[in-house]
């Protein structure tokens, strides 16, 4: 019977109406017969405490109810048609209820289409949390065009990467962010991108060559706007939604492709867990192009009818911790190290914090002693961790609010519901409960691939569907998790992935320079910090300040290595590949980077 279950999981579409049986089935073979009509949370603890009964750590959570059909303009409308006159955004003092929003969003998506814009065509958003971000992707959506979501500190060549990688036809930014000047730079790049026939800022200036985010919403007719509503029935759940720029071991960041289907139930199983047991307004932090604020911001309110605050453009601890005050905010959502610096801001100004009950915490792991802080500091009752990949739509494992604390403490919570999850050692076999190997999982939220990028996508896709991680992890027998070190590469800085051979191959453009490896290097405040370790061609010297200097403004600035490391070789195997395990190893004990703290 199980095999014949593994069998189903492997075939049947998520989402299909055989998915309530397939659940039901799974649930008579293991003895977990539950009356139907109790709470959800109910259900979910009592899973929780009824463990899958082998001994190989492999299990399916196959959830309480089937998941949806909707696609997330679907899920707008539904959404207006609950909640017409709540506010459903505040950004720099602007309220927007969700029948204005789904007004703003229509009009914008109507003028997109009398731009030329069509199905599957691609839509960059390159800028801040601004309420024209979260109008632009929805209206997007609306269209059935693919958002692709880009980190707005990239400068001129990582913009290019991104643009070229997907083919983008139109982008939206706003007129400046910090030192970006974005219509310079993007008129910049257009003779290299001549795929992209549109640039479209927010601005109350006229750029040349430029249109202007209100000029695009004024475009269509009455009738043109109506007709996007119409038009919803036409794009099916499982076409691809958001394109986000995610990590790999080697090489350029790979563009992963999402689907209407994985982003609509991961973030509805999501808030599940969380938003739906505590009302308020959420503080988002996050910044909108990644995943983790498509799943709990972006898409949350939508699933809740819960209040978003952008309480900055970007992320501001003072900021965020006024806004909390200003707003009575409930919810907050950050990073490690968002959370770290709202901590220091907070023990030096002692703001009146009263209403901040829930927070989440994802995007790179976090001690222990975090979350007591996070607790005790800032009062915060429960703070619930998450894990997941961009590639599995972010959210695979996550706690559910009123658990233990030391569960939120010590795990990152709770495998999560229509997911299977195995954790592997040599030869690809599952290793037993407890025991660390590399974690896979199987569902409805992996990504559909990399986009035209069959090579990379079969090695981290298998043929029966399992996703590799890449990370090694815990299983434990109440279905919690942990994570117990990467397998990967990537240098994960305060919830930023950050990819090694492309640090790499920038800093070969030195004319001194004749090899260079990155590494990770422990940091109390932001997880990890970037240790360049170079050799240079004989007879040359440069020095560490020289080199760093080279890299502002030609990369981001969290990729510009903290530590700089001149060495004469690398350790290596006999077949000639670098181990830079060793390599990061000889840096701790010699005290050239910190090294990360033992768990007592």
């Amino acid at each position: 019977m199980f095999f014949l279950l593994k069998s189903i999981s492997r075939y049947v579409a998520p989402g299909n109406l055989n998915r309530r049986c397939y659940a039901r089935c799974f649930s008579i073979l293991h003895g977990d017969l539950r009356d139907e009509h109790q709470p959800r949370r109910s259900n979910i603890q009592i899973r929780t405490n009824a463990s899958h009964p082998i001994k190989l750590a492999h299990m399916l959570n196959p959830g309480e109810s089937p998941l949806l059909d909707d696609t997330i303009g679907q899920l707008l409308g539904k959404a207006v048609a609950k909640w017409p006159e709540r506010v459903c955004v505040v950004s720099q003092d602007i309220r927007v209820t969700f029948s204005e929003l789904l007004r703003r969003v229509d009009m914008f998506a109507a003028g997109l289409k009398k731009l030329g814009l069509k199905k599957d065509d691609r839509l960059g958003i390159w800028g801040p949390n601004d309420l024209e971000w979260y109008i632009a992707s929805l209206s997007a959506m609306r269209l059935g065009l693919i958002v692709v979501a880009i980190n707005p500190l990239y400068q001129q060549n990582e913009l290019i990467y991104c643009l070229q990688k997907v083919k983008v036809k139109a982008i939206v930014s706003p007129d400046s962010f910090k030192t970006n000047n974005y219509p310079k730079m993007l008129l910049a790049v257009k003779e290299m991108c001549p795929f992209m026939e549109h640039i479209i800022v927010y601005s109350k200036d006229h750029i040349t060559g430029i249109r202007r985010f209100v000029d695009v919403e004024a475009l269509p007719t009455r009738k043109e706007v109506d007709a996007i509503a119409a038009e919803q029935t036409k794009i099916s759940c499982y076409d691809a939604c958001s394109i986000q720029f995610s990590s790999g071991s080697t090489g350029q960041p790979k563009a992963t492709l999402i689907s209407h289907h994985s982003a609509v139930n991961n973030s509805r199983e999501a808030v599940r867990r969380t938003l739906e047991y505590v009302d308020g307004q959420i503080c988002c932090n996050v910044p909108f192009f990644h995943v983790f604020a498509l799943l709990m911001s972006q898409l949350g309110c939508l699933h809740t009818g819960k209040t978003l605050v952008l309480e900055a453009r970007s992320f501001n601890p003072i900021k965020s911790l006024e806004t909390v005050v200003k707003e009575n905010c409930t919810w907050m959502f950050g990073t490690p190290t968002m959370w770290v610096n709202m901590i220091d801001v907070q023990q030096r100004l002692q703001l009146p914090i009263k209403s901040l009950r829930v927070g989440c915490i994802g995007g790179a792991p976090a001690s222990p002693e975090l979350f007591k802080r996070i607790r005790k500091i800032l009062g915060v009752e429960d703070v619930l961790p998450l894990y997941g990949l961009t590639e599995s739509t972010g959210i695979i494992f996550q706690a559910i609010y009123g658990q233990d604390t030391n569960l939120s403490d010590t795990t990152v919570g709770y495998l999560a519901n229509h997911v299977e999850a195995m954790v592997v050692g040599k030869n690809n076999v599952p290793v037993p409960f407890g025991e660390p190997g590399e974690l896979w999982v199987r569902g409805y939220c992996n990504m559909i691939g990399y986009w035209e990028d069959e090579e990379n996508t079969k090695k981290i896709l298998t043929q029966d569907g399992w996703l590799k991680s890449g990370d090694q992890f815990i299983l434990e027998e109440n279905g919690y998790g942990r994570i117990v070190g990467r397998l990967k590469d990537i240098v994960i800085r305060g919830g930023e992935n950050i990819f090694p051979k492309e640090i790499e191959d920038f800093l070969l453009t030195h004319p001194k320079v004749m090899e260079a490896q990155v590494v990770g290097a422990y940091d109390e405040i932001y997880g990890e910090e970037v240790c360049a370790c170079i050799k240079l061609y004989d007879g040359e010297k440069v020095t560490k300040e020289e080199l760093k200097e080279y890299c502002r403004g030609k990369i981001a600035h969290f990729k510009i290595p903290r530590y700089v490391e001149f060495i004469d070789e690398y350790p290596k195997t006999t077949s000639g590949k670098i181990q830079k395990f060793q390599l990061k190893e000889q840096l701790e004990s010699k005290g050239v980077i910190p090294m990360r703290p033992k768990l007592s």
